[in-house]
């Protein structure tokens, strides 16, 4: 019984290691992006393609009288009226420099995420849900992504026996990570305890 507590706790152990390994990476690739970011800003702006002037065919005349056709042409033809030739050229391109800045790339947001106030509620800790079968962790990591679940905060993920999963989150982003299955219907199993003798299958422990 102890050996297997003991290597419980081993396994715990090197899930926090792991966790602190993501840490660094994670701020190394902050660093990176901050010295692109740099770059980036003193490359200047490419400049905007210069706009033709689209001209349309001239419309075939029908065939009509002599009569009529001296009294159509007598007439004055409205002006018609063309959009700017910048306005043409210019439109596609304020809109993609709106969207462009209205939309945040998840390596900004860990970038920003960096120079914010340490969180009161530090530590980690594993939830657990339920799996039908085992699953390779990264088709585990592209199924979490299609449900809107930031794998980059899952720093670890593990089959503690044959049907849980249990996935290490920092305590920041358990009440997200909570909601976010709930929208699903996914249940967290709470009560599931690794260390205990009825989940370790030790024959030695059965009685």
């Amino acid at each position: 019984m102890e050996k297997q507590l003991r290597s419980a706790y081993s396994m715990l152990l090197q899930a926090e290691l792991a966790a602190v390994k993501a840490e660094i990476t994670r701020l190394k690739q902050n660093a990176s992006l901050l010295e692109r970011l740099a770059h980036a800003s003193n490359v200047a702006a490419p400049k905007e393609p210069a706009s033709t002037l689209i001209s349309s065919p001239p419309a075939s005349l029908p065939l009509t009288s002599p009569s009529l056709t001296s009294e159509t042409s007598s007439q004055p033809k409205p002006p018609q009226k063309r959009p700017p030739s910048s306005d043409l050229g210019s439109l596609p391109l304020q809109k993609a420099a709106k969207l462009k800045a209205s939309t945040f790339l998840p390596s900004q947001m860990t970038t920003a995420h960096t120079f914010s106030v340490s969180s009161a509620n530090h530590g980690y800790r594993f939830l657990y849900l339920p799996l039908r079968r085992h699953l390779p962790i990264g088709q585990l990591r592209s199924r979490l992504r299609q449900l809107n679940i930031s794998t980059r905060r899952i720093l670890n993920i593990h089959y503690p026996d044959r049907h849980p999963v249990g996935l290490l989150i920092h305590n920041d982003y358990e009440d997200e990570f909570r909601s976010q299955l709930k929208k699903f219907k996914i249940p967290i199993q709470d009560d599931y305890d690794p260390l205990d003798p009825s989940n370790l299958h030790d024959l030695d422990y059965d009685d």
